[in-house]
């Protein structure tokens, strides 16, 4: 059980040049994890989307105020998830900000992404149907870290009962 983890990030947007704002993660038990990412001074302030900010609701000037700086994220991710099984619902934007995020800090990044998706390929749809609607009602999504992973956990749980 402390081998599973779900992760999330937040970011400034969804272009090309869009950088993480917030990462969260937790495991099937304990308490979720957040930390607010101070930005890097080469990620650019062209790249905050508003629609974004509408989404999360986190502003900028939170993440200068109470932003953690990128080494000390880094470290904190990687001290936790080094050699877990590490899931994310967006496998391919979570590792494109987590490469920003551990390039800019200079830190190897100690964990591998796995498709939160791969969990359900056997799931038949009418299961996998009341499961999504049971964890939206006990678990909804935000768009904020810690209520995603606890949304991620709820639904490995409710799938592990149906195995």
């Amino acid at each position: 059980m402390k081998d599973i983890a779900f992760i999330d990030l937040e970011a400034s947007g969804l272009g090309a040049k869009s950088w993480p704002i917030e990462a969260g993660w937790c495991f099937l038990s304990g308490n979720p994890q957040a930390l607010l990412i101070k930005p890097h001074a080469t990620w650019p302030l062209d790249q905050w989307d508003e629609a974004a900010f509408a989404l999360h609701g986190v502003a900028y000037d939170d993440l200068l105020k109470a932003g953690v700086a990128i080494e000390e994220v880094c470290t904190a991710l990687n001290e936790a998830l080094a050699g877990k099984k590490v899931y994310s619902d967006a496998p391919d934007w979570d590792g494109f900000w987590f490469y920003r995020l551990f390039q800019a800090a200079g830190v190897r990044q100690e964990f591998v992404l796995r498709d939160f998706y791969d969990v359900f390929r056997n799931t038949p749809k009418e299961i996998l149907k009341s499961i999504v609607e049971e964890a939206n009602k006990n678990a909804p999504r935000a768009h904020r870290a810690v209520p995603d992973v606890l949304h991620m956990r709820a639904l490995y749980e409710l799938a592990a009962k149906q195995n």
